[in-house]
Formats: C-alpha cells, sequence, structure tokens
C-alpha cells in the first residue's frame, strides 16, 4: 500500500505534464522561451520541460456586423453583415506565433456561440484587413443595384483581403469564403431603388411593343410585295387577245351594274368603244 501510493503520485504527475493535440490543430512548443520553429502535428507530447500551445488549423469563421460603408455612388449602406471563413497553414503557425504573440485569442472569443477552446492566431489583424476589404469592395458598387451582386461583391471582398494577408505573409492564411448575409440600404435608397425596377419595366414593356409594331409593319410590307409580284406576274402571262377579253368582261360588269338602276339606259359600242349612258 505504501510503495502504490508514490507510484500513483508519480503517474498523475506524468500525466499532468502532458499535452494532448487533437487532429485538425497544430502544436507550437516553446523551451525556455524559445519558440521552436516547427509545428508539432496531433499528438500527445510530454511537457514537464517545456509548453505546447494548442492552435486550430481548421476552417474558423468571424462575423463582420454593423457596417455602414459609402458605395461608388457615395451613399452610405444602412446596415452591412459579413461573415469571413479561413484557415492558418499549419506549417505557418510557428512563425506567426512569434511575429504575433500578441494576437492570440481563443476560438469561442470570435463566435456567439458555438466556439471552441483552440487558440486562432493573428484574429485581430486578419478581422480588421477584412473589414477594410469589405469598405473597398462596396466603394466599387452602386447602391441601387448592389443588392443584385452579392456574389461578386463577396469575391471582392474575398480576393481583396486575400491579396492583403498575402502581402505581409504570403501563404499563411488562406480566405476559403465570405457570406453577405446582411446589405441593407438607406430607406431614400430603397425608394430609388423601386424607382428604378419600375421604370426599368416600363421601359421593357416599351420596347416590347415597339419590337411588336416593328414586326407587323414587316409582315404588312411583306404582303404588300408578294401581293405587287402576284400582279405582276399576271399581267405578264396575259396576251393581247386575252387582254380584249379581261376589258369586255369589265365593260359587261359595269354595262349590267348600270342597267340595274331605274332609268337607265347603256348603249355599247363596237369593238373597244366606251360605254355610254343616257338618262331618260
Amino acid at each position: 500500500m505504501k510503495l502504490r501510493t508514490p507510484l500513483l503520485l508519480a503517474l498523475a504527475a506524468a500525466l499532468s505534464a502532458c499535452t494532448q493535440i487533437d487532429t485538425g490543430n497544430v502544436g507550437v512548443e516553446r523551451t525556455l522561451g524559445k519558440v521552436s520553429p516547427e509545428a508539432l502535428p496531433p499528438g500527445i507530447y510530454f511537457t514537464l520541460f517545456k509548453t505546447v500551445d494548442e492552435f486550430s488549423a481548421k476552417e474558423v469563421s468571424f462575423q463582420l456586423q454593423d457596417m455602414t460603408p459609402k458605395s461608388r455612388d457615395n451613399l452610405t449602406m444602412k446596415d452591412v453583415d459579413i461573415d469571413i471563413y479561413f484557415k492558418v497553414n499549419p506549417s505557418a503557425v510557428p512563425g506567426l506565433f512569434t511575429k504575433y504573440q500578441g494576437d492570440v485569442v481563443r476560438h469561442s472569443d470570435m463566435v456567439r456561440e458555438g466556439g471552441t477552446k483552440d487558440l486562432v492566431i493573428a484574429y485581430s489583424r486578419v478581422s480588421r484587413e477584412a473589414r477594410e476589404a469589405v469598405y473597398k469592395a462596396i466603394a466599387q458598387l452602386e447602391a441601387t443595384t448592389m443588392h443584385t451582386r452579392r456574389s461578386e461583391l463577396a469575391e471582392l471582398v474575398r480576393s481583396g483581403l486575400q491579396k492583403e494577408l498575402d502581402a505581409n505573409d504570403k501563404g499563411a492564411f488562406v480566405i476559403t469564403a465570405v457570406n453577405v448575409r446582411n446589405l441593407l440600404t438607406d430607406p431614400a435608397i430603397e425608394a430609388a431603388i423601386r424607382q428604378r425596377a419600375e421604370t426599368d419595366q416600363a421601359i421593357e414593356k416599351k420596347r416590347k411593343e415597339i419590337e411588336l409594331a416593328k414586326a407587323e409593319a414587316e409582315r404588312l410590307i411583306v404582303e404588300a410585295e408578294g401581293q405587287a409580284k402576284a400582279n405582276q406576274i399576271i399581267s405578264s402571262s396575259l396576251t393581247p387577245a386575252l387582254k380584249e377579253i379581261k376589258l369586255a368582261e369589265l365593260q359587261r360588269d359595269a354595262a349590267l351594274a348600270i342597267a340595274s338602276k331605274q332609268g337607265n339606259t347603256v348603249l355599247l359600242g363596237g369593238g373597244a368603244q366606251p360605254l355610254i349612258n343616257v338618262g331618260k
């Protein structure tokens, strides 16, 4: 019994001097204040004479809320909320820790709920650059059409943020996604957007009316051209004899029409003599 107690104490001390790095995370080893340049992979490490800090290498997210940037047409947005998703290159974590030792937070401090105890490096820098990227991106778009260009806005923020992060820490951070969660404009701008939509609809309606009128005009032209060609073909196919017959038929029909009225007398001349209408 006397021997078992010291063994148990020794085992407890040994276990307390161990640190576990979970899957998806990396460890940063410090010995007497000196940071090892190599990131530790997941596993269990004996830390009696050193310190091992566990950092997240998984994708993490944070929210930018209640932003009021100005658009390209110099209109102030009422409320812009955007989610930023990023992760850190595992091999870059020790170097980033050396560079940003004062910029370390727990993931649970970055999000309102669902966070973990894992440490995140350079969060303040990433969030600061992200906010700046949002303001720059919105300055490239007009407020009256921005609500229809959410995907373009998200890509402008992502690419702009990635460029800024790479400028000082090439390949250390990867912006995996940007989500435009909320995009509200000033009420006056909303009225302008509605007015613009109504104007666009009126223009589209008028354009369709013009297209229909143009199509109808083209149909009438084609029809008239077809009738003219038909008359030309009929005229060119008539011989002199046929023309005389057609003329006689026309005279006959006209004479019958006149003679059918009371008090009219019609005399027909020979050959091609004109019709004579004699009234009583």
